[in-house]
């Protein structure tokens, strides 16, 4: 029954418990109680919003690939978080094994923006080399 309702929160984090319990036929009461529960064991981490970041002008959407020195990887993720770049914002970042050591999903308004923000990128002591791909589409806009 968790897994149900983690699966109807996963689709709108907003659903209330009212429409939770006629949907699994469950009273409202269970239903607070459960997901209280999951709230609690951190199953449920936070709910968020889903922005779209296109119709706020970032409409340029990158995948930036790290290689860098391991042994000073905490002093450059600290570094990474204060790169500053004009209408250009660090959405996710990954650590990663193989080829590539660290991957940052960027959200920006130019490309110019994003050259600024790899230049600020090999700045960073301990960066040894970047690759950068150009998000096309989600999956999700396609279907």
């Amino acid at each position: 029954m968790d897994k149900e309702i983690l699966n109807i929160l996963v689709g709108n984090g907003r659903e209330s418990h009212e429409n939770i319990s006629k949907t699994l036929n469950l009273s409202r009461p269970a239903v607070r109680q459960r997901v209280k529960k999951l709230e609690d064991s951190k199953i449920i981490k936070k709910y968020e919003a889903i922005v779209n970041w296109d119709n706020l002008g970032q409409n340029i959407h990158v995948f930036i690939y790290l290689k860098i020195n391991a042994h000073v990887f905490k002093d450059i993720i600290k570094n990474i978080k204060t790169i500053h770049v004009a209408c250009t914002d660090l959405e996710e970042c990954y650590r990663l094994a193989g080829e590539w050591c660290i991957a940052l999903k960027i959200r920006s308004s130019s490309p110019q923006n994003i050259t600024c923000y790899i230049d600020e990128l090999l700045k960073i002591d301990g960066v040894v080399g970047t690759s950068t791909t150009f998000i096309l589409a989600s999956t999700d806009d396609l279907i």
